[in-house]
């Protein structure tokens, strides 16, 4: 059976009692015994190995504390598999099984793109969840995402009691600027909006776009005084949006109502608190920030 597969694509080699390797196959040579004697027991090897830069990659520990944690594994079952990384970058994946008379038969394959191929997918699927929470035009949080986040942050607050302060903003006049300027200068509007927010707010705070010219500020562990303090920063002064190529030269300016979360506040609750604000911002000429009374 062994000389069957003396040339085949399977690492394999034969331990006896005295873990000396009896029978190593072409495979098993050329990545573990290029340059050693045969026979050779297996601690010598690994040591022989790590001193010639080949073999089994042994991470950021010793060589000693690695040898001395495979032979604690080895022969402890009848049976092991186990991913095996080597130097030269290739992965395997090894089986050790311990035979009748003691002999230990080791068989690898060799696993490296099938690993490459699950890094290819893992990447395709990170970039995939981050793209179904992320607005496609601001590059925001979308509103999915930012209401998870917010439900997240509020039930933090309410178990370690700490603060938590939200804000509802819209454009002004949105509708009047897509008209006068075309939708291109309403989409140059919400993207303005969102470089500004990301310039302003902290590392910790959140922003999302929640509606089409409607956003989200989260500010997990902020009372509202703070919290203020940044969003009357942010609406100070118009933001402008100029781009001579396309001859867009306007600015515009948001309204906003903010709440601070009480104890008893659901994520339904909250929100309300802050549209109620919004909207008594914007029937007071828009421009303007609300404070929730609570």
């Amino acid at each position: 059976m062994l000389e069957s597969l003396h040339d085949g694509g399977l690492f394999i080699a034969l331990y006896d009692q005295d873990d000396v390797i009896r029978y190593a196959n072409v495979a098993f040579r050329n990545a573990f015994m290029r340059e050693q004697p045969h026979p050779i027991d297996f601690a010598t090897l690994l040591r022989s190995n790590h001193s010639a830069g080949t073999g089994a990659s042994v991470g950021a520990i010793d060589i000693e504390t690695y040898i001395r944690r495979a032979l604690t594994r080895r022969r402890s079952r009848p049976y092991c598999a186990f991913q095996l990384d080597l130097i030269d970058g290739r992965r395997l994946w090894l089986t050790e099984t311990l035979l009748p008379d003691g002999w230990l038969l080791c068989v690898a394959t060799d696993i490296t793109v099938l690993k490459q191929s699950e890094a290819v997918l893992r990447n395709a699927r990170d970039v995939a969840l981050k793209a179904s929470q992320t607005d496609y035009l601001t590059k925001l949080p979308n509103r999915r995402y930012g209401f998870q986040f917010l439900k997240r942050a509020l039930d933090n607050a309410h178990v370690y009691r700490e603060p938590l302060t939200i804000a509802l903003l819209d454009l002004d006049h949105f509708r009047r600027i897509n008209e006068q300027y075309g939708h291109e200068a309403g989409d140059a509007a919400l993207r303005k909006f969102a470089d500004t927010c990301r310039a302003e707010l902290r590392a910790s705070d959140t922003v999302a776009r929640v509606g089409g010219e409607e956003f989200v500020i989260i500010w997990p562990h902020t009372p509202m005084e703070f919290a203020l303090e940044i969003l009357r920063r942010l609406h100070r002064t118009p933001l402008q949006v100029r781009h001579d190529a396309r001859r867009l030269d306007f600015s515009f300016t948001f309204s906003a109502g903010i709440a601070q979360a009480l104890p008893e506040d659901s994520l339904r609750s909250i929100l309300v608190r802050a549209d109620k604000s919004l909207y008594a911002a914007k029937a007071n000429g828009r421009h303007a920030i609300d404070v929730s009374a609570g």
